[in-house]
């Protein structure tokens, strides 16, 4: 069974979603809700709960604002994890590259992903498939957090790291890492459609914006400590690429201009050229 695990500000799951979900599942499934609405939890708190709370063998952590385009998905996400005991996450969009220097998976520029992406009723498919080459599921390092799935048995060796972190921002590239660290494998499919509708500027408010950074700085200081950045996974690409692109991230980063959204488009259209060559 798969355990939806939903934490809202709002008192209720939409009927639309529980509509798609009860349509488009194809299996077992339950709804694990979290009212957030009075702002008593991060994300971080309000999802080791949904943990507690849940009963399938496999979690999906996901926003009120996902819509499954794809149906039978449910078993087509309980396939991939039967077919390797080693996949301890699925998601729908990733980085395989991390830098030793705070950076989002999306600034990063080896991504793959197939989503629909909604923002504010303009609706764009973001493909990212050139590493893929074919396959229907690849091996990343860290996964978005609209919508991914974990094996529950993993919980008995980690969590969201509600110590670390405040907020609702990292919860996805941390547990990411932990999982890679428990010995699993994290990966992006391609074959199931979701569409994500959400908006940009309710998610990046100013107070939110400057808790991401804060959230991403202590990320990055977490994983460097216990030496695990860079970290790169699922491409075959010399290391030396790896460790070239991350000292221009570091770079960047020791310069005090990481934070200009701006600058890290200009520098990842840098790096895919740097690649070409």
């Amino acid at each position: 069974m798969i355990s939806i695990i939903i934490c809202s500000r709002n008192r209720e799951i939409p009927q639309d979603l529980r509509d798609n979900l009860s349509v488009t599942v194809g299996c077992e499934y339950e709804l694990v809700f979290i009212d957030n609405s009075e702002r008593k939890y991060s994300l971080f708190q309000a999802y080791n709960d949904g943990v507690r709370r849940s009963k399938g063998d496999i979690l999906c952590f996901m926003h009120e604002d996902v819509l499954f385009r794809s149906e039978d998905w449910g078993n087509r996400i309980v396939q991939y994890f039967d077919e390797d005991e080693k996949i301890g996450v699925i998601g729908f969009a990733g980085s395989h590259f991390l830098p030793a220097a705070p950076m989002y998976w999306y600034s990063s520029p080896f991504i793959s992903q197939r989503n629909l992406n909604n923002n504010q009723g303009n609706v764009k498919e973001h493909v990212h498939e050139a590493w893929f080459a074919g396959r229907s599921i690849i091996e990343v390092v860290a996964v978005d957090g609209f919508c991914f799935f974990v094996r529950k048995c993993l919980f008995e060796h980690i969590c969201f790291d509600e110590t670390t972190y405040k907020g609702f921002h990292l919860y996805d590239m941390d547990i990411c890492m932990q999982v890679i660290e428990a010995g699993y494998r994290v990966c992006v499919c391609r074959d199931v459609l979701t569409e994500h509708c959400w908006s940009q500027k309710k998610v990046f408010t100013k107070d939110g914006g400057d808790l991401f950074m804060h959230n991403l700085i202590l990320f990055t200081d977490k994983w460097k400590n216990k030496k695990k950045l860079p970290i790169w996974r699922g491409l075959d690409l010399p290391e030396e690429m790896f460790q070239r692109v991350s000292r221009v991230y570091r770079q960047a980063y020791r310069n005090d201009i990481y934070s200009n959204s701006s600058f890290l488009r200009t520098l990842k259209r840098r790096i895919k050229k740097m690649l070409k060559r």
